[in-house]
């Protein structure tokens, strides 16, 4: 992953971004949101998010993840748009604030704090940026929130102090298959404790595109891994009998094209996977279309709780 700039399209974006900030009424894309009303079925008793590094939708090995072809199949899925420019901590935020590149700040692949003055819109009552984290222990202070990953940046596009258990498992390139594996061990652990909110990150795809190229035997090979640690999950989930009123969220941060992605002009760098499975969401339907700030949005809504007014993303399910 190597530092990008915003292009003419970022500063164009940008423009409308401010506009959404000062406007009564929001841009139709992003209908909704800001509202604090969700639109809900039956509240999910927990989320489970499995975030995965650099898995673009065109790059997705169907035939050789079994366990997330099944939970597509179960539950509903669209192929959503990241946002520009098209690198990690740029959109990781934007997952979790709810907040587009122009308005959170993130500029770079490896952004530790705004690297553009965010704007005032983008700050709620209590002087913080919108995070899911934060949202759901401010509004269920009492709920247990679980926050486990292997690339050490996904720390500061998250609010780690906000979760109740958040652990980065470090380590070489080169250990990125163990070291995702041990993110869903400890998931599973944590499991038996029902926490309202468990992340999963894994970083083996995306390592292995900048080392292979996107497509590459051994980034099918990474995929495979990630899918067996999906069928890990489901089974316990099952085995604990959490299943039923779980849902879980699969999304991925941008596609690859070669051995990079940012800044690259490629439908293949822009779409990702956005998935919504498990017991818990049964009878939904996606609306259409699907960006990358629509996650966090989503999550809260999945579990019942409110969107705060700084979040631009809107809630990506409906009740079918």
């Amino acid at each position: 992953m190597k530092p990008v700039r915003f292009s003419l399209f970022c500063v164009i974006s940008s423009a409308l971004a401010f506009s959404a900030c000062v406007s009564n009424n929001p841009s139709p894309i992003q209908e909704g949101s800001g509202s604090g009303k969700v639109l809900r079925a039956v509240p999910a008793a927990r989320v489970v998010m499995i975030g995965v590094d650099g898995l673009g939708a065109r790059w997705i090995p169907w035939d050789e993840m079994p366990n997330l072809t099944r939970l597509r199949d179960e539950g509903v899925f669209a192929v959503a748009r990241c946002h520009r420019p098209t690198a990690s901590a740029i959109n990781w935020k934007s997952v979790f604030s709810g907040l587009p590149p122009e308005l959170h700040g993130y500029n770079l692949w490896n952004s530790q704090k705004p690297g553009i003055e965010p704007p005032a819109c983008a700050f709620g009552p209590d002087g913080a940026m919108p995070d899911l984290f934060s949202e759901i222990r401010r509004q269920r202070p009492e709920a247990q929130t679980v926050s486990l990953y292997t690339w050490g940046g996904l720390g500061f596009c998250h609010a780690t102090n906000a979760a109740s258990v958040a652990r980065h498992f470090g380590g070489t390139a080169g250990e990125y298959a163990a070291r995702d594996a041990s993110v869903f061990d400890e998931g599973l652990r944590l499991l038996a404790d029902k926490p309202l909110f468990l992340l999963l990150y894994q970083g083996q795809v995306d390592s292995t595109g900048h080392a292979t190229g996107w497509g590459s035997p051994e980034y099918t090979n990474a995929c495979r891994n990630v899918d067996a640690n999906i069928g890990r999950l489901v089974d316990g989930l099952r085995t604990l009998g959490l299943w039923d009123d779980t849902a879980v969220v699969f999304v991925a941060d941008h596609g690859g094209l070669d051995k990079g992605h940012g800044g690259k002009e490629d439908i293949r760098v822009f779409e990702v996977p956005f998935l919504v499975s498990g017991g818990a969401a049964r009878r939904l339907r996606l609306r259409e279309p699907i960006l990358l700030m629509d996650t966090a949005p989503t999550i809260l809504s999945l579990l019942g709780l409110d969107i705060p007014n700084p979040m631009r993303g809107r809630v990506a399910v409906d009740p079918s």
